[in-house]
């Protein structure tokens, strides 16, 4: 779009804005001149006939008057270039909208280290940080505000983290997209999880997954798992709720990939629940077995273009799954963890997983 139809499409927003409220040219001029200074009715009626004339003073002065920021208008165009051909919005960026109920506030974000090296977290089994959601810039959306203690330091000796900004916005498909950008070091967040229909509770928690850039010396694409857990209903997540935080995090598959000798072990060692190990050891009998290949020793000393060729013929008939998904039942084993582990205190709200 040129500038002419850009003005042309705030006008026209404007002017459903006030179809809307059934304000007059009259009613918004009043309004304006309160708050923002002189206004006549003329002007606003001016801008709507010809929208090529109309200032940016006047634009400020009518946003102002509507409880409007510009900035969140361009956005509202721009995402309308998208939106169905009814004019169906999917995507809901205001924040007023009852969908987005019970998301404001603060949350751990926990994670598994991200690095494609070991080494590089040798120290670090879980990554923390704080996720603040709410209308914080004044633009009737859901501003999303994220610090992350990555467990390493600087040069200087100081705690390393990052600081991202974005927003969290609620799509019809029952999901919540956020993308987070750390304009410092050159890094974006894009998260997304299950949209929980709260109504008048607030979010526990929410298993959800994102996609960045790996941490580590060298950085790579990387997709994994996060979970979010309500700050004033779990203030304090202790050591060994997020030892099971961990191992949740971890659950990506079907099915758990685990050495034969570690499972005997544990079963000599007694630590199970006796039905959990009941089942355990029913599976057990009735196996079948599975190998897992490493890829770096089938590719040894062969020429990459036949190496890859045989990897992706084994892989086709392997029980690798094709797409790993968040399910509501997800959510629902964090809240567990959550409930079973912790004490919540009282909140003035009711509580609830996203379900």
């Amino acid at each position: 779009m040129n500038n002419q139809e850009i003005l042309q499409k705030i006008v026209a927003y404007i002017e459903a804005i006030m179809v809307d409220k059934s304000m007059t040219s009259r009613d918004l001029a009043e309004i304006c001149a309160k708050k923002s200074g002189k206004m006549s009715p003329r002007t606003i009626d001016k801008m709507f006939k010809t929208p090529s004339s109309t200032t940016l003073s006047t634009l400020l002065k009518v946003c102002d008057g509507l409880d409007l920021n510009l900035n969140a208008v361009f956005h509202s165009i721009e995402i309308a270039k998208t939106s169905a051909e009814n004019g169906q919005q999917r995507l809901v960026y205001e924040i007023d909208n009852p969908a987005y109920n019970g998301y404001t506030g603060n949350y751990h974000v926990f994670y598994l280290p991200t690095s494609a090296y070991p080494e590089d977290h040798a120290d670090q089994t879980l990554v923390h940080g704080v996720l603040k959601l709410g209308d914080f810039n004044s633009m009737h959306e859901c501003s999303a505000i994220l610090d992350i203690d990555s467990g390493d330091l600087t040069t200087e000796g100081s705690p390393f983290s990052k600081h991202y900004e974005g927003t969290l916005i609620y799509s019809s498909n029952s999901q919540m997209f956020c993308r987070l950008v750390c304009s410092k070091y050159g890094d974006m967040w894009f998260m997304v999880f299950n949209h929980g229909n709260l109504n008048n509770k607030e979010l526990a928690c929410v298993v959800g997954c994102a996609a960045t850039a790996s941490s580590g010396r060298i950085r790579h694409p990387a997709i994994h798992r996060f979970c979010l857990c309500n700050m004033q209903q779990y203030p304090v997540i202790d050591p060994d709720t997020q030892s099971l935080i961990e191992g949740l995090l971890r659950i990506q598959e079907k099915h758990i990939i685990i050495k034969k000798e570690t499972v005997d072990t544990l079963l000599k060692q007694g630590s199970f629940d006796p039905a959990f190990r009941t089942n355990l050891e029913n599976y057990l009998n009735i196996a079948q077995v599975y190998y897992a290949l490493p890829k770096g020793t089938l590719k040894e000393d062969i020429p990459l273009a036949t190496s890859i060729k045989e990897l992706a013929k084994l892989s086709n008939i392997s029980s690798l799954e094709k797409t790993y998904h968040i399910l509501h039942e997800d959510d629902r084993e964090l809240s567990c963890i959550l409930k079973n582990c912790l004490t919540a205190p009282t909140a003035p709200k009711e509580t609830s997983e996203s379900e």
